[in-house]
């Protein structure tokens, strides 16, 4: 089975309520043209949908575990969880807002580059993709993610 599916272009308009995006990302992207790029593509992707990018919505100078909650707060307000990675890697925040989601029945996706690809299957998500965990002296954890082709 895999764990894996491509998407075609999305148009939220198909549908009588606008679908929201939230969209996780490294706070290393905060501000970038990396960002800036990646809104950019699921706009596209993702044709009239509310993309909800959790840096102008959660204040950053709180403990990472207010940060968490009120990430939890606005992914059960979206319909789809879209991620990304810093060259392959994802922190301890990106992870567990992907598990969160997964486990509260949300559809995940990959941003790869300018493609969207579709998380079918939790328990082969959580085997399969991510390949090792690396934990710093600070306490931070990241995970390194296995490529989805």
């Amino acid at each position: 089975m895999s764990i894996y599916s491509s998407t075609v272009k999305t148009n939220a308009s198909n549908v009588n309520i606008r679908m929201k995006i939230y969209y996780a990302h490294h706070k290393w992207k905060y501000g970038t043209p990396i960002e800036d790029c990646e809104m950019k593509c699921l706009e596209k992707r993702f044709e009239n949908a509310e993309i909800v990018n959790p840096k102008s919505l959660i204040m950053q100078n709180q403990t990472e575990d207010m940060i968490l909650n009120d990430s939890y707060r606005i992914i059960d307000e979206c319909d789809i969880l879209v991620f990304s990675t810093c060259s392959g890697i994802i922190d301890h925040d990106v992870f567990n807002e992907i598990i969160y989601a997964l486990n509260h029945k949300k559809k995940v996706y990959q941003l790869y580059g300018t493609e969207c690809i579709e998380i079918l299957d939790h328990d082969l998500f959580v085997r399969d993709v991510f390949r090792e965990f690396i934990f710093r002296g600070d306490n931070s954890m990241y995970a390194i993610v296995n490529s989805p082709f």
